[in-house]
């Protein structure tokens, strides 16, 4: 079995720059006082946290590959990581969590 920790290392660092481009263009888009503006930069927003959950889905997809054994540790591995995020990352992912709890088919629950 491979490490979880070193085989998707790469791909965990990456989502986290996401995420944190994504808090940076939340930020600066409720400074403007244009709504116009700020509509703009929260419709960029919206899709780098689209582009967060395909990656994540991408993730999830390649992980669903693997052993059972792997599986198990990378999700662990997962927590973890999730759970050191910075703090403007965290939002993002909680942002993420419950814009796909929003538009989540609700024949699927």
């Amino acid at each position: 079995m491979s490490n979880p920790n070193s085989k998707y290392a790469s791909f965990l660092a990456r989502l986290q720059e996401e995420l944190m481009t994504a808090a940076t263009q939340h930020s600066v888009a409720w400074r403007f006082g244009n709504w116009t503006a700020r509509q703009r930069l929260l419709l960029v927003h919206e899709r780098l946290l689209i582009d967060v959950r395909r990656n994540l889905q991408r993730l999830n997809n390649h992980v669903l590959k693997e052993e059972p054994q792997f599986r198990k540790a990378f999700g662990a591995e997962f927590q973890r990581w999730a759970h050191q995020l910075p703090n403007p990352a965290k939002e993002q992912l909680e942002l993420l969590k419950d814009y796909t709890e929003v538009f989540a088919d609700p024949k699927t629950k």
